[in-house]
């Protein structure tokens, strides 16, 4: 009886709240770009030069305190994710479709930004199987350069 009425609960929940649809929305040119350049500095071979490359690119919340370096976390995972699989996309970024995001803020205390992220869905090379990765990427509300948020799909 409990099971069958957290089920009817839940169902009338749904009903009420309808889920948000997607807004697809056309690439920006600064976003292709920055996707771009990770792609490229992601298959550099030298690590300490890789790092040094892909750092411009992403957001300050994924950098170690200095913002020399990433987090061990963020480098044994996603950033490794990242650049294991970047040789399977296409260079220049050929994006799919891109999913535009809400306004929020990312980071936390000193790394904390209100801005927008969307997911730019890239392609893969011609014969690689698999659906396009998606990359978030943060536009800051005060205007300023685009970022990348989130890379571990790749």
């Amino acid at each position: 009886m409990r099971l069958l009425l957290a089920l009817s609960a839940a169902a009338l929940m749904a009903l009420a709240s309808p889920a948000q649809a997607i807004e697809k929305i056309p690439p920006e040119a600064k976003a292709v770009e920055i996707i771009t350049q990770f792609l490229n500095a992601a298959r550099i071979e030298d690590e300490g030069k890789r790092l040094q490359a892909v750092l411009p690119l992403l957001h300050k919340s994924m950098k170690s305190a200095d913002g020399k370096d990433l987090p061990p976390n963020v480098k044994r995972y996603s950033y490794k994710k990242a650049c294991d699989g970047a040789k399977f996309y296409q260079v220049p970024a050929k994006i799919f479709e891109v999913h535009k995001g809400n306004t929020v803020t990312v980071g936390f205390k000193e790394t904390a930004e209100k801005g927008r992220t969307d997911k730019y869905f890239v392609e893969k090379k011609a014969g690689i199987a698999g659906r396009p990765a998606p990359l978030h990427v943060f536009f800051p509300a005060d205007g300023g350069a685009p970022t990348l948020i989130n890379i571990g799909s790749l």
